[in-house]
């Protein structure tokens, strides 16, 4: 496992920030999904308390992504279709873009959660792809959505935020020595405890407090995290995340640490137009298949 946070220096950090706590509804599910019977149509009911949750929810399980054998038109219907388990992952990370996003319509909010979507899919998608399992696959797509939640919140505080990361960027910088300088924290730590207060797995949290520190992640993961992470960083990838963030291209860590990546995953460079091409089959724009 990658080294542990010292969680002095974190909660240091947390000057000045607030976690949002995880939603009663997402309680209320895992409840119900605890019961040695658990009820589909409450589990259905907690999910519609929130009418654009519950839409977003529907509009992604009918993407591609999902192959599903028909429209799905209702949660309990989606509950059904896709397993309980499949389904809670799934809201667990929609809910938490509603919850950081309430009320914001800033242009860079707009382009953090869009891009957070694409990344999931395409997480999804390569995961499934490259056979590494149901639940890994789910695991992927939530670290997409949550890995650059700690954004938000330095957003929230710092209009200059977007300015300054495009800069770093710029300028090769490694992004969370960057963020502590000017923040006193980083939005890895503050994704960390995001995660970690939302009752995500140890390892999807210690992937999103490292995902900005490929060294240490792929000299000290344990393997499963190794490929979590060498997944986000493919995904981040393939749909040019540092452009739709920042209109910056080509992305620095990638050329550094791309060698290394795609070795985990036992892959070649030149397999990547194949896998561009998975991702658009699975309607996903991405860097390799214009």
């Amino acid at each position: 496992m990658p080294l542990t946070l010292d969680m002095t220096k974190v909660e240091s950090s947390l000057d000045g920030f607030t976690i949002p706590p995880r939603p009663e509804m997402l309680k209320q599910i895992q409840e119900e999904v605890a019961k040695e019977v658990p009820n589909i149509k409450d589990i259905a009911a907690c999910i519609n308390q929130d009418v654009g949750i519950a839409g977003f929810t529907l509009k992604v399980v009918n993407s591609p992504l999902f192959s599903l054998p028909r429209k799905i038109s209702t949660i309990e219907h989606a509950c059904m279709f896709l397993g309980l388990n499949r389904l809670i992952k799934l809201v667990n990370s929609i809910v938490l873009r509603f919850t950081l996003s309430e009320g914001s319509e800033d242009i860079f909010t707009q382009k953090l959660w869009n891009s957070a979507t694409k990344i999931g899919n395409a997480s999804l998608a390569l995961a499934q792809h490259l056979d590494l399992g149901t639940n890994f696959a789910d695991d992927c797509y939530t670290l997409g959505l949550f890995h650059n939640a700690g954004m938000a919140l330095i957003l929230a505080q710092t209009a200059e935020y977007p300015a300054l990361l495009r800069q770093a960027y710029i300028e090769g910088a490694t992004i969370g020595e960057f963020e502590e300088d000017h923040f006193e924290t980083s939005h890895e730590v503050l994704g960390f405890l995001i995660a970690q207060t939302w009752g995500l797995d140890s390892s999807l949290c210690s992937v999103i407090a490292y995902h900005h520190s490929p060294m240490i992640m792929l000299a000290t993961g344990e393997q499963p995290e190794k490929e979590m992470f060498a997944i986000l960083k493919l995904a981040e990838h393939m749909v040019g995340a540092t452009e739709l963030l920042y209109g910056i291209n080509p992305d620095s860590e990638w050329e550094r640490y791309s060698v290394q990546i795609l070795d985990v995953l036992h892959l070649e460079e030149f397999q990547l137009l194949d896998l561009g091409e998975v991702l658009h089959q699975a309607g996903i724009d991405n860097v390799y298949h214009t």
